[in-house]
C-alpha cells in the first residue's frame, strides 16, 4: 500500500489554531461591548443557529445548513413539508424586549442592509441567545420582538411556537401513507409528493 504524502501548505490549514483573543475577547457573553459583538456577530449569528438545530433535533426534526449565500439559513425537515427557515439572534433585552430587525445584508457591504422578499423563506426563528430561548414565527414583518415575560413559556414547551407558526402557514396535514406533503395549501387542496 503506497503513502500519499501531503501537499506542500495543507499542513497549516489542518494545524490546531486557536485564537486566545477571541475566547478572552467573548468570555463575558452577554456582557459584551457593542464593538465585541460587532467583531464576533459571525459567531454570535452561528451560536444562535445552532441553538435552534440544537432545539428542533432534540424533538426528531432534521434540518440542513444552507449556503451564507442565500436568503435562508436552513432547510427544515418537518413532518407536514420541508421549509426555509431564517435565523435570526439577540444577545440581550433592551427595555423588557429582544428586539430582531428582518433585514439581509450589512451596512458595510456593496449592497448594504435590503428587506426579505416574500418567497426569501417560510420561517423565521427568533433566538434570545442570552436566555438560550428560541421563538418561531411565520411573520415577515420587518420588525420583531421577544418579550422577557415570554421566556419561561419558550422554555418550557420549545416547540409549541414552531406548531403554532407552521399552522399559521397552513401547511397540509401529514398523509397516513407516511409521505411527506411539501406544499402548501391551494384552494383547499392537498398535494402529496
Amino acid at each position: 500500500m503506497s503513502k500519499q504524502p501531503p501537499l506542500r501548505g495543507f499542513e497549516t490549514l489542518f494545524a490546531s489554531q486557536v485564537d486566545i483573543t477571541a475566547i478572552e475577547d467573548i468570555r463575558d457573553f452577554p456582557n459584551l461591548s457593542r464593538d465585541i459583538m460587532t467583531r464576533y456577530g459571525k459567531w454570535i449569528g452561528l451560536a444562535g443557529e445552532h441553538l435552534v438545530d440544537s432545539i428542533l433535533l432534540r424533538f426528531g426534526i432534521y434540518t440542513s445548513q444552507l449556503p451564507e449565500m442565500l436568503p435562508a439559513d436552513r432547510i427544515v425537515y418537518h413532518p407536514r413539508g420541508e421549509l426555509r427557515l431564517q435565523v435570526k439572534t439577540c444577545c440581550r433585552d433592551r427595555n423588557g424586549f429582544f428586539h430582531f430587525n428582518l433585514s439581509k445584508g450589512y451596512h458595510r457591504s456593496p449592497t448594504g442592509v435590503k428587506r426579505y422578499e416574500t418567497d426569501d423563506f417560510d420561517l423565521v426563528a427568533l433566538v434570545a441567545l442570552s436566555e438560550n430561548a428560541v421563538k418561531f414565527s411565520a411573520s415577515k414583518q420587518g420588525g420583531q420582538r421577544i418579550a422577557i415575560s415570554e421566556i419561561q413559556a419558550l422554555r418550557a414547551d420549545p416547540c409549541a411556537s414552531l406548531d403554532r407558526a407552521i399552522d399559521d402557514l397552513s401547511l397540509a396535514r401529514p398523509s397516513t401513507n407516511g409521505l411527506m406533503s411539501a406544499s402548501l395549501l391551494n384552494d383547499g387542496d392537498t398535494h402529496e409528493q
